[in-house]
């Protein structure tokens, strides 16, 4: 389809595909809210609900967003992402070796 052409707009149908990915983006908003709630009271700290650290609740939360994600990429077929996820790898030691080369006097995450 050429550039500015308009489509038409049609909603997922297939019901295993709807799953898949609601239960994707679920998943990922639960790690997105674990991972704000790690900045605003600290990682150490206790979630009164459960009695786990956030810590413990960040690593559990990456730990089910990632199941959904295997299961994504296998169920939908998703077979390009390796040169990706390399590439993202490197920019992301390229990105910490300028915070601290931008702040030397910080400790290194445990």
């Amino acid at each position: 389809m050429a550039e500015g052409q308009i489509s038409p707009w049609l909603p997922e149908q297939d019901m295993h595909r709807l799953a898949i990915l609601g239960k994707l983006i679920e998943e990922c908003n639960e790690l997105s809210a674990r991972a704000a709630r790690c900045i605003i009271h600290g990682i150490d700290e206790i979630d009164p609900d459960t009695g786990r650290t956030n810590r413990e609740e960040l690593e559990r939360e990456i730990a089910d967003a990632r199941a959904c994600q295997w299961q994504a990429v296998d169920r939908l077929g998703l077979n390009s992402m390796p040169s990706r996820i390399y590439a993202k790898d490197q920019g992301f030691d390229d990105w910490h070796n300028l915070i601290d080369a931008a702040s030397p006097s910080q400790t290194q995450p445990e």
